[in-house]
Formats: C-alpha cells, sequence, structure tokens
C-alpha cells in the first residue's frame, strides 16, 4: 500500500472516530424533546445535530464497506436489509392507520394512547402535583367538564343527528377531596371511606351520582371520597404514607372501601401503554420496603424514554401494543402487597381492621390473584358478577344507575356482615 493511500485512509478513519466520539454526547440532546413553540433557532439546532449524526452513521457504514473484513460487511449489510424492511413494514402501517382511522401519515411527537370516547369533552379541571410521590391530587375548587354528545333524533320524519353539550360539575374541598353532599340529620356518627380511582371519584357524573353519596344516603354513614381519576393502590399508598387522613375525618369510627378494578394492575406493573400515557408520573414502590420513593420517571428514565420511542412506531400503534401481556405471579403478589401494606396503614391510623377490598361489576378478578388476597387474609368484596352497566357521557365509566345499585348493594352487605366490632390496640 503507498504512502499517499496509507494517509487518506487515516485521515478518513480519523475523522470518522471524531463523528463517532460526538454522537453519544448529540443523542443525549437529541433525546431532550423539544420545547412546545421552541424559536426557529432552537429548531434549526436539532436539524444540524440529526444532520451530523447521520453524516456519521453513513461515514462507518461506508469505510465498512469498502475497507472492512468479509464478517464486518456482512453484518452492515444484515443492518441495512433490516432498517430498510422496518421502514417499509412502518410506511404499510402508516397507511393503514391512514385508511382505518384517518391517522395523519406523519405521527404527531406524542399520541395518548387511550379507548375511544363516544364524546369529546372540554374541562377546566386543574391538578396539585406531588412529585416526590410521582402523583396528583384535584386542586380545591369548582370545576365543570362539558361532554359533547352526538344523538340521533326523528325530526319531521327524518332522522337527523345533533350535538348536544351534557354538564357534568365537580367539587373539591379544601383537602382534595371530591365533596359529597351529606344529611347530617340522617347521621349515625360514622365515617365511610372510598379510595380508588375514577370509578371511587364518580368521573362524568354528578357530586349526587357518586358510590360515596348513595352509601352515605342509604346508611347514614359520613362518606369521604379519596378517589382520584388515574389512580391505583400505588397511589393509595402514597396517599396513607404521606397523611394521617385520621385528622381530616371527624367520626371515630367506620370503614373503608378500596374499589378494585383490572386495570390498577397496569397502573401499578406499571405496563408500557401506562407508563407512556402518564409520561412516567407515577409512584414508584420501593419492593423491599413498600414506600414510595419517587416516580417511574425519576427511577427509570431510560426504560421510560425507550417506551416512549416504541410508542412513536406506527407498528406499536396499529396492533396496539403493550406490555406485559400476562401478570406473573410475582407481579400479583407485589399487587396484592402494596394493597395489604394500604391496609395496615389504615389500621394504624384508625385502629380498627375494617378494610375492604370491592371487586367491581363486570371486572373479575384472576383466580390467583384472588388467592393471594385470601392469603393476605385481606378483606374481598365480590361485585364483578352483580350487573351488567352501561357508561355514562364520556363512554367509559359507569352511569348513575350502576353507581347506585353498587352502593345499595355495599349498604345491604354492611349490615348483615360486613362491618366487624375489631378495635387494634
Amino acid at each position: 500500500m503507498n504512502t499517499q493511500l496509507k494517509f487518506y485512509r487515516f485521515f478518513y478513519w480519523a475523522i470518522t472516530l471524531l463523528l463517532l466520539g460526538s454522537i453519544p454526547v448529540l443523542c443525549a440532546q437529541v433525546m431532550r424533546e423539544k420545547p412546545p413553540g421552541a424559536p426557529p433557532e432552537v429548531v434549526s439546532v436539532y436539524s444540524i445535530l440529526y444532520i451530523i449524526i447521520g453524516c456519521s452513521v453513513i461515514s462507518v457504514i461506508s469505510y465498512v464497506l469498502l475497507y472492512g473484513k468479509s464478517w464486518a460487511k456482512g453484518s452492515v449489510l444484515s443492518l441495512i436489509s433490516f432498517v430498510l424492511s422496518w421502514f417499509t413494514l412502518e410506511g404499510i402501517c402508516a397507511l393503514v392507520l391512514h385508511w382505518k382511522d384517518g391517522t395523519p401519515l406523519v405521527s404527531p411527537q406524542r399520541t395518548v394512547l387511550q379507548r375511544d370516547p363516544i364524546a369529546t369533552r372540554r374541562t377546566n379541571f386543574s391538578l396539585i402535583r406531588y412529585d416526590s410521590l410521582g402523583m396528583s391530587r384535584p386542586s380545591p375548587g369548582q370545576y365543570e367538564t362539558i361532554y359533547s354528545i352526538k344523538e340521533s333524533q326523528l325530526i319531521h320524519g327524518k332522522q337527523t343527528v345533533l350535538e348536544k353539550n351534557r354538564p357534568v360539575a365537580y367539587h373539591i374541598d379544601s383537602l382534595s377531596r371530591r365533596i359529597t353532599p351529606f344529611d347530617k340529620s340522617q347521621s349515625v356518627g360514622k365515617y365511610a371511606l372510598f379510595l380508588g380511582c375514577s370509578f371511587t371519584y364518580g368521573e362524568s357524573v354528578s357530586d349526587t351520582s357518586t358510590i360515596p353519596y348513595f352509601f352515605g344516603r342509604q346508611t347514614g354513614y359520613h362518606p369521604y371520597n379519596y378517589g382520584v381519576s388515574g389512580h391505583s393502590p400505588a397511589h393509595m399508598l402514597a396517599l396513607l404514607q404521606t397523611i394521617n387522613i385520621r385528622k381530616e375525618v371527624a367520626e371515630k369510627k367506620g370503614v373503608a372501601f378500596y374499589t378494585y378494578i383490572e386495570d390498577h394492575l397496569a397502573r401499578v406493573a406499571p405496563s408500557t401503554r401506562w407508563a407512556y400515557n402518564s409520561d412516567g408520573y407515577l409512584p414508584h414502590v420501593n419492593a423491599d420496603k413498600l414506600t414510595i420513593d419517587g416516580s417511574y420517571a425519576q427511577k427509570h428514565p431510560v426504560r421510560l424514554k425507550l417506551i416512549q420511542w416504541m410508542y412513536k412506531s406506527n407498528v406499536a400503534r396499529l396492533f396496539k401494543l403493550n406490555f406485559p401481556r400476562k401478570y406473573s405471579t410475582e407481579q400479583y403478589r407485589r399487587f396484592v402487597n402494596i394493597v395489604r401494606k394500604s391496609k395496615d396503614l389504615y389500621n394504624q391510623q384508625f385502629g380498627n381492621d375494617n378494610f375492604y377490598v370491592v371487586i367491581f361489576p363486570m371486572y373479575p378478578m384472576e383466580t390467583e390473584l384472588r388467592q393471594l388476597f385470601d392469603q393476605a387474609r385481606i378483606k374481598v368484596i365480590d361485585y364483578s358478577n352483580l350487573l351488567t352497566w352501561k357508561t355514562a357521557y364520556d363512554g367509559m365509566h359507569p352511569n348513575e344507575a350502576a353507581y347506585e345499585r353498587v352502593a345499595e348493594k355495599l349498604a345491604d352487605d354492611l349490615d348483615s356482615k360486613l362491618e366487624q366490632p375489631i378495635t387494634l390496640r
């Protein structure tokens, strides 16, 4: 090999190494999301970074194909074939999504993955963030959500689709609890705590259409609604770990109910879909201590970034990928341990063992999970087969009639067998 050729190869390789060395730094910058409404100069900087990274990759591939050994050339060609095949598959999936749902061929920076509601909505709702716990609670005040629903009506002998607005008001007290109207003249001097998610909170129904309201009206127990949309047993643990609810409740005796739905398993795991939709803003449970020690995003930043990249893929969006597909025994056990720890904290604060897990209708609990609850000596009330409910305005949550039926059944069971006169010393 002549000296001139050696020099050119050395020069080419030196430039390539410099470019390779810059890739990790540039990737770290690119991984950061561009701020909304970024000025043109910021967008230009990101474009330059992408160009440099692209040139670096092309430079390395070219060098290997020209001067690399046979195994290196084969590896690069295999990688190129895989990338081209993947882009082809992405393009096909994008076309299918566009044909099926009218999805733009170029996907936005972020697409929230969720079930499609039957109504669009507008709301002025706001939340208080607790970053050290990875959770939010409603801000005190009065809020209104307006659901725009399309209804078919017969007008002048012709079927016509009309869009009607259905407002729902929410009132939140100074302690971030949804206010539950209660006739104190009917009080029996006991409390009823309700813990859980939107099914406890009463998403898309009024203050007088929730389970806590109907239960209080039926029994005379003063209801306290600690439910928050999107919450799970991990949020319940965070709440009881941080706040002495005993100080927020006037009555000395009573019961506590945690409402279970199957989706809580995904929120505790968390599943890739929940990690993506929440941006990792979920409580992270220390498995050894059973305490909340930050958010999922804080503890697993790399895993969260990979999940966010995954859901930018048209393949993931078309096939609605979500992991885990099936929960393991260890994940079930961890879920039960979180509920048990929450129950123990309740016992410590209130001095009684009147804590119940209520399985909501149409959400049967897996046999293995139910057995683990029994082994942990957690009282479970199974209403999974109580009724088949219709949805409220949002097309996802139960309507008023469903909540009323569950509350009535809970009240009947309370009279007959639920509350135990156990006092812890």
